[in-house]
């Protein structure tokens, strides 16, 4: 159920079974061939058809709601690699989205040189590779899912940045090791769930440990970035009004512009008849309003030929970041508005839990494509849940079902 709690809708803990329908959304995931010529140039595309409904018209979660829709997730892009010389080469990605949150166009640009099989570097605009699939979260066919869990593979993480990595590959043993370290910046507006912002980063910065034997693999990544500087359009006249009234201190623990971190861990196993994997992810910030969140999930599954059945639990802990409110409540109508200016910027930010629950079914019915159909049971608890947009002026329930297919 929820309350409302100074003028602002807060939900608690919500107890109620999720019965499934027969509702599965087609969507088809392809990669063609690589095209080569005689000039070093190959050229590579992709493709998927996703949609998505939400049973319940009181939330939003990934921009689905209570209507079918195909534009949260479809794309197309097309890629090319052109070798220049046998240490040098250049790779540009462009890629065309359905979604009102994403910009089409150039996703990566970047020149390589690889002195050798072990050794790599990149410069550019690069993929910001942290958790296991981020390098090919635009490939659904790389994965099981029609989307990585939500929870890690979000766009509360930048998808992209500009600068240089290194990479370098060696072997112990029957060990592979990979090692990679990444710096540069970002610059770039951001939606995430329906809020647009500004967002400047001078400098992001991370590395990553991966290791593999046989089957098995281990990995640990993270990111940091001293100073993160974001400008929310939605929030921008609020704290105006808060700096013009004399609560500056108040108006400052609302603005976005301070280090925050994260790190990773991860594991799989990945057989001929089975796999089973996990990632686990901490971010932390010493930004006032953007409280620690912990997000992990457990995905396993098996394989029937060319059908593969998974499985995904995951789970996200929020910290409460809710600022104290030092207006007056009661002494003149100016000030009640902005008592309630401050409830509306706490209830602004996210906080909370979201656990869910995804089964799925993926179908290989021709070399290079796949067709997927899966149902995702959401439970949300206490306040404004991240990654499940509530609906405000309602009374919600943030437990609901998620239904898509890809093709």
């Amino acid at each position: 159920m929820t309350v409302l709690k100074n003028g602002v809708w807060v939900m608690n803990s919500i107890k109620r079974s999720v019965l499934l329908i027969a509702l599965y959304l087609l969507s088809i995931s392809c990669v063609d061939a690589e095209q080569h010529d005689d000039n070093g140039l190959a050229v590579s595309g992709f493709a998927r058809l996703v949609g998505g409904y939400l049973d319940t018209d009181k939330a939003r979660y990934q921009g689905y709601e209570n209507a079918l829709s195909f534009s949260e997730m479809s794309l197309a892009a097309i890629q090319a690699d052109y070798k220049i010389n046998d240490y040098f080469s250049a790779s540009a990605q462009l890629l065309a989205h359905s979604s009102e949150n994403r910009d089409s166009g150039i996703e990566w640009l970047y020149l390589t040189y690889m002195p050798n099989e072990s050794l790599q570097f990149n410069a550019g605009r690069l993929r910001t590779p942290f958790l296991k699939y981020s390098d090919v979260i635009d490939v659904g066919f790389a994965y099981p899912w029609i989307s990585p869990p939500q929870q890690l593979y979000s766009s509360i993480l930048f998808s992209h940045y500009e600068g240089i990595n290194a990479r370098y590959r060696t072997r112990f043993n029957d060990f592979s090791v990979d090692f990679e370290a990444y710096y540069g910046s970002y610059q770039d507006d951001m939606n995430m769930q329906g809020v647009s912002a500004k967002v400047d980063i001078d400098e992001l910065y991370g590395g990553i440990v991966e290791v593999n034997y046989g089957s098995f693999q281990l990995r640990l990544a993270s990111i940091a970035s001293q100073k993160i500087e974001a400008e929310v359009d939605s929030i921008t006249p609020l704290l105006q009004g808060l700096n013009s009234a004399g609560f500056s201190d108040t108006a400052d623990r609302f603005k976005i512009n301070d280090g925050a971190h994260s790190v990773l861990i991860g594991a799989s196993f990945d057989s001929l008849d089975w796999f089973i994997g996990a990632e686990w992810m901490k971010i932390t910030s010493d930004i006032d309003i953007l409280s620690t969140l912990d997000s992990a999930y457990l995905t396993g599954g098996y394989y029937f030929d060319n059908v593969l059945l998974h499985a995904t639990f995951t789970s996200s802990r929020q910290a409460s970041i809710s600022q104290d409110n030092p207006v007056p409540l009661g002494v003149s109508d100016e000030l009640d508005q902005l008592h309630f200016t401050v409830n509306a910027l706490n209830s602004f930010f996210p906080e909370g839990d979201l656990d869910s629950l995804t089964l799925g079914a993926r179908w290989d019915f021709r070399t290079n494509m796949a067709f997927k159909a899966e149902v995702s049971l959401l439970d949300g608890r206490r306040g404004h849940p991240p990654f499940l947009t509530l609906l405000r002026a309602t009374r919600i329930s943030t437990e609901a079902q998620h239904y898509t297919s890809l093709h």
